[in-house]
């Protein structure tokens, strides 16, 4: 009896020291799928605009929406970041060549035991830290699977209502749009259901983004016409990777980092609501 004791205890304390250890890498990449049905610019406008252009813009949108990501994680910790890569050269042409760039936040760190969550943004080269609590998405577990590389995945669903912020900045786009019409237009605003897929063989609770709370590492993302996917994950690699908190900027709230925001690119607006950018000779 006392053998079988000794021989439990020591059971558990290999697994505490093993799940304390568990560690890992994915590698993710996103992009924006384009309907057909989808318009990027409306009927009238398209018009005026010589069909070549058209197609380099829905062109450079495609290629701006492709991004990776590398998830850094632990059984309690997790940083989100973008992977920097080398633009390919384009190839000479004759053709209309446009290119667009969609900024985003910095590195985004998560720590389940703290119960918190740190961003890093910026505002026109000031950085932030943006701190907030977190708070565990209400998932709908979903009776459905499907094979991801070697993984099977379980279906989860997340329903994302509108929020306030939403809806007040597509009615100043109403009311702005009134007075003279925009090249691209602001869909409006709707309630939009986010579909996960998660593994239960890695068992940690994060994934792309700021999704987390699952029974396992979400390895796909869908929301709206936007995916992202795990592409490769390299688990309790040899070389013990910290994982490091981030810490350029000031220390804001969402709601202040929110206020930041407004205030520096209404200051930059014209009174049709462009911005002005002003360069000196």
């Amino acid at each position: 009896m006392i053998k079988t004791f000794i021989t439990a205890a020591f059971l558990v304390l290999v697994f505490s020291v093993k799940a304390q250890e568990f560690q890992g890498k994915a590698e993710y990449f996103s992009k924006r799928i384009i309907k057909n049905k989808e318009k990027k610019i409306d009927d009238a406008t398209k018009k005026e605009l010589d069909p070549q252009f058209q197609e380099a813009i829905q062109e450079a949108m495609r290629k701006a929406s492709e991004k990776r990501y590398l998830l850094t994680f632990s059984k309690t910790e997790s940083v989100y970041e973008e992977q920097e890569s080398l633009e390919k050269p384009a190839a000479a042409s004759s053709g209309v060549s446009i290119s667009i760039s969609f900024s985003g936040a910095g590195k985004k760190y998560m720590n389940i035991k703290d119960q918190k969550t740190i961003v890093e943004d910026e505002v026109f080269g000031k950085e932030f830290l943006i701190e907030e609590p977190l708070i565990k998405p209400d998932w709908k577990l979903v009776d459905e699977t499907k094979k991801i590389g070697d993984y099977t995945c379980f279906k989860a669903e997340l329903l994302i209502l509108v929020t306030d912020k939403q809806r007040k900045a597509y009615e100043e786009f109403l009311k702005k749009e009134e007075k003279k019409p925009a090249l691209f237009k602001m869909k409006e605003p709707k309630d939009e259901v986010i579909t996960a897929w998660y593994t239960p063989e890695i068992p940690v609770n994060f994934g792309p983004n700021n999704y987390w709370g699952l029974p396992g590492l979400i390895l796909e993302i869908n929301e709206n016409n936007n995916i992202t996917l795990c592409s490769k994950v390299v688990l309790n690699t040899k070389e013990k990777t910290k994982i490091k908190v981030p810490n350029n900027g000031d220390k804001v709230s969402q709601k202040k980092f929110d206020e930041i925001q407004k205030k520096k690119a209404d200051s930059m607006k014209d009174e049709d609501g462009n911005i002005i950018f002003s360069t000196m000779d």
